[in-house]
């Protein structure tokens, strides 16, 4: 059967009249995921509730990003090279290449090759697949590349996972004590995190190099694991108030909704020789 007609998936038009791919694993669990970008925009766990933060005011069109969800980067983490903010297939259009259910778990994957399009702003043969798999209180998001060109190249990349939270002054991110981080809302100064958890007040942004593998969020009576495998570094990121007021794909009150703990690998590039092929994965329980 074609994926765009297996009972597990439905492609239909989504906001901006973008093309949306809904997951639904047999146990109800849900995952939404747009072409564009392979942007995953929505996870409800069965029988629960949505887990991740969309902005409302979020632009649909391509070109631009879109705010919320799980963006990805790659091959450029932030403004850290040459290439356009968090590198280039964010905004590149992907295509559905299979549908799987496995011990009651629905994974569908994306893929991205190279174009001209993409050759024109960064000139190398690459291969990248999103896999998400969804089911039970569980979803994992596998980022790989592979170099399918003739001369190796390294890049940076990240999950930029956008979790939703109802009381912001009620949260905080444990597992993280004790570690060395960049404070890059106080200019990329380093600074060893002795607080036994990680609150938010005003702007926070922490690239935490060699990170633990596993990290809690809890948000009042309900918590998050995320947990990382290929990728090394970690980062915690929530504008506060100020910051949200600038950013024009960001309501005011935004911040109040999210935390970003995202899953990287930032502070030493990944190699990949011609032929080579790596991966990268978060998986939230909760």
């Amino acid at each position: 059967m074609h994926p765009a007609q297996d009972p597990l998936v439905s492609i239909a038009p989504g906001a901006g009249g973008l093309p949306k791919l809904t997951l639904t694993a047999p146990d109800g669990a849900r995952v939404e995921v747009y072409l564009y970008g392979a942007h995953v925009t929505s996870w409800i766990p069965a029988g629960g509730e949505e887990r991740l933060f969309m902005s409302r005011v979020s632009a649909f069109v391509p070109g631009s990003p879109i705010r919320g969800g799980v963006p990805l980067v790659w091959p450029q983490f932030g403004m850290s090279g040459p290439l356009p903010l968090h590198g280039i297939v964010r905004l590149q259009s992907w295509e559905l290449a299979a549908v799987d259910l496995k011990d009651g778990r629905a994974t569908v994957t994306l893929c991205l090759t190279d174009s001209e399009a993409t050759r024109a702003v960064w000139g190398q043969a690459f291969r990248t697949e999103l896999a998400v798999t969804a089911g039970g209180n569980e979803l994992v998001i596998a980022l790989s590349a592979a170099n399918t060109g003739a001369e190796p190249f390294t890049f940076t990349a990240a999950l930029h996972t956008y979790l939703a939270v109802k009381d912001l002054a009620a949260t905080h991110v444990e597992g993280l004590q004790g570690r060395i981080y960049r404070d890059n809302a106080a200019g990329g100064v380093e600074v060893l995190d002795g607080a036994p958890q990680v609150v938010f007040g005003s702007e926070l942004s922490r690239l935490y190099p060699n990170a633990p593998a596993e990290v809690r969020l809890v948000d009042g009576d309900r918590a998050l694991t995320s947990r990382a495998a290929g990728f090394t570094d970690a980062v915690v990121w929530n504008p506060g108030a100020a910051r949200c007021a600038t950013m024009p794909d960001l309501e005011p009150e935004d911040y109040l909704k999210f935390v970003c703990i995202e899953t990287a690998s930032v502070v030493a590039p990944v190699a990949l020789a011609p032929g080579e092929r790596w991966v990268g994965s978060q998986t939230l329980v909760g």
